[in-house]
């Protein structure tokens, strides 16, 4: 199959959209991941000299910026760029909802020690980021890291290993965050080893051969990065109990309207404060190619160039290319759309709707872009919770026979082609086709429609219906409850939801929708109040980097939240299972996969995890699969189309943003 040819094709504006569904669909089914192998990596020749962006060179004149040779580290990374060795300047224009948005920004600026590297559509390896180099023991219960000799904060303070050393006292063993569960393994924190200022090591009381792809996927850190450390010079002002500057507290503290040290560095359980998180700190010092410039309250919320960011290109120029980034606010999709076509959106994925691929084509010649695909590793889905406040609901939902009632009410061909036009495929929440956990059995496990055996099974499970249609619980009250989302009216992920609460409702269901913003929606769930959740079942790709949708902890796909958090130790409300509740074998076979240094052996613990969601999945998908747009400018260079657009690869972070460049 070739993926290019099929490409080329979908830049035509004549094709139909049933062309599309077939090219785009078999375009997915070409692309097959292999399971990625952790390792470390070879060593890249770096250029004898090196050039920089014009209005860092204006600075080193006027005496306000060291020389690049003295802002990069002696060994910096070779960032390899898609097309050409690109230009610098410009202002690279993207859209966002505000702070609640803060992937969006976020997935574009992350540093880890390990990060992905995607040379083309069909492969996926990892490789160094920050660090020059890592080693790992034969059981891969220790691994040693190496910093890049040179490599400075963007304040240009130098980083060290005393950094590493203040994360690991403060942030990790501090509890100012949520600990990676890929960091504590049975129960036991990982072990930290300085050696010297750039070199340290981490070790675990046993095998974690998957830390590479952990790292890769998800910092462990701070979020957007760093792995591993922080600037301790700069956040150890904030640190409480009269250790740092109790007068910047207090005004952080009366900024922020909050009550306690803590909470600037970890508000909610994770490391997103408005202290310790860049996205929301202007003032943080930073690894990452750009850096906040204002607040995301503000719009447009800005980011600008790291003048000592420690990547180049194969000739020696210091990246990124695009001077600053800017994110302009909507909450209306008809908005966003405008801008589109208007040509004011120059590289943009996120909240480009499938459902309007008519209007953007249409309007390609307008705005100054080109329409690019990409597949999605991920399905629309439902979460039924099986942790609900309601005991008579949380039963229902746990079982299996109730749960394959709702799915197969479900019309998902009428879904699909109503709404999506046939651009999705009707599927099971399950790994999508090119991960190496596709299962083509689980893809259809209780998927097709059958309005006549869901009403059996809900008969066969006592759930009679009173005269008004509605069935009735075993209590004697209705059969009710309502699904959670933030999907505004209109939008295609809404409609798809109201059809499915007609087809529920046709069974003798009492079925509303509750609609909120995406912060409450994740408050509501963290805190178990939720009776149905609606999200993406994504990461589905590279599953076994970020299994949280099959093993609960992942907050915002709701199928057993305080269960989740019960198993991951989270700050969110939790509730600790039966013993011979599934999820506890689930939960056994991902510790048991996650420690064992065999691959063949790690593969077929994690299938069997796989299996237990195939057999009774806790998950019900509606459609997925879809063809993902992205919006490129014609004045936008290196990028690409083709990839898996997955959280788990970071979107199209993986493309490796600061080779992006704009054209002169």
């Amino acid at each position: 199959m070739d993926i290019k040819k099929n490409i080329e094709k979908l830049a035509n504006k004549e094709i139909s959209r049933r062309d599309f569904l077939r090219l785009t669909g078999s375009t997915v089914a070409a692309t097959t991941l292999a399971s990625v192998v952790p390792g470390s990596v070879l060593a890249q020749s770096t250029p004898s000299s090196f050039n920089e962006a014009p209005m860092l060179a204006d600075m080193v004149a006027a005496g306000s910026l060291p020389t690049v040779a003295e802002r990069l580290p002696s060994n910096p990374r070779i960032v390899p760029t898609v097309n050409e060795i690109g230009q610098y300047g410009g202002t690279w224009r993207r859209a966002f909802k505000g702070i609640s948005d803060r992937w969006g920004p976020t997935k574009l600026n992350e540093e880890m020690a390990i990060r992905w590297d995607v040379p083309d559509v069909d492969t996926v390896n990892v490789t160094a980021g920050f660090v020059s180099e890592w080693t790992q023991n034969d059981d891969a219960s220790e691994y040693t890291f190496t910093l890049r000799d040179g490599l400075k904060w963007s304040d240009g303070v130098p980083v060290s290993t005393n950094d590493v050393q203040f994360w690991y006292d403060e942030m990790y063993l501090g509890d100012l965050g949520t600990k990676p569960s890929f960091y504590t393994l049975n129960g036991v924190d990982m072990g930290l080893e300085i050696i010297d200022d750039l070199t340290f090591k981490v070790s675990f009381p046993a095998p974690n051969p998957l830390l590479p792809l952990f790292i890769a996927k998800s910092t462990g850190g701070m979020s957007g990065g760093p792995s591993f450390m922080a600037p301790a010079h700069y956040l150890s002002q904030y640190m409480g109990d009269g250790r740092g500057d109790q007068a910047l507290i207090d005004a952080a503290l009366a900024e922020n309207g909050l009550a306690t040290w803590q909470e600037l560095f970890g508000d909610a359980g994770g490391l997103q404060g408005p202290i310790a998180y860049w996205f929301r700190n202007p003032e943080l010092p930073v690894l990452n190619p750009w850096k906040a410039k204002n607040k995301p309250t503000e719009d447009p919320y800005i980011m600008e160039r790291n003048p000592y960011f420690y990547g180049v290109d194969s000739e020696g120029n210091q990246l990124p290319y695009i001077d600053t980034i800017s994110h302009a606010l909507f909450s209306d999709q008809a908005v966003f759309d405008l801008w589109i076509a208007q040509g004011l959106i120059d590289f943009q994925g996120r909240h480009v709707q499938s459902a309007n691929f008519t209007f953007y084509k249409e309007s390609e010649g307008i705005g100054d872009y080109s329409l690019t695909i990409w597949k999605a590793a991920s399905t629309n889905a439902v979460y039924p919770n099986i942790n609900n406040s309601d005991p008579v609901l949380a039963a229902l939902f746990d079982t299996a026979q109730f749960r394959e009632a709702l799915s197969i009410a479900i019309n998902r061909e009428e879904i699909n082609d109503l709404i999506f036009d046939g651009l999705f495929e009707p599927r099971q929440a399950s790994p999508v086709s090119g991960s190496p956990n596709y299962d083509p059995e689980f893809e259809t496990r209780w998927a097709e429609y059958d309005p006549d055996r869901a009403n059996a099974l809900l008969d066969e499970l006592g759930l009679t219906a009173g005269s008004d249609g509605i069935r009735v619980r075993s209590d004697g009250n209705k059969l009710s409850f309502s699904i959670l989302h933030q999907y505004q009216t209109g939008t295609p992920e809404a409609d798809q939801l109201g059809m499915v609460a007609e087809y529920w409702k046709a069974i003798g269901l009492d079925v509303s929708q509750d609609v909120v913003e995406r912060s409450l929606y994740e408050t509501r769930v963290q805190n178990g109040e939720v009776d149905v959740g609606a999200w993406g079942f994504d990461r589905s790709s590279i599953v076994m980097a970020d299994p949280g949708r099959f093993i609960g902890s992942t907050d915002d796909g709701p199928w057993a939240p305080l269960y989740g958090h019960y198993y991951d130790n989270s700050p969110y409300k939790q509730a600790e299972p039966p013993e011979d509740h599934p999820i506890r074998q689930i939960w056994a076979l991902w510790d048991q996969t996650q420690v064992e240094p065999d691959q063949a052996k790690r593969d077929a613990l994690f299938k069997q995890l796989i299996d237990i969601h195939k057999e009774h999945p806790y998950a019900i998908g509606i459609v997925g699969e879809a063809p993902v747009l992205y919006i490129t400018s014609n004045r936008f260079g290196n990028v690409a189309s083709g990839y898996i657009d997955d959280d788990t690869l970071r979107n199209s972070g993986q493309l490796n943003p600061p080779q992006f460049f704009i054209k002169s």
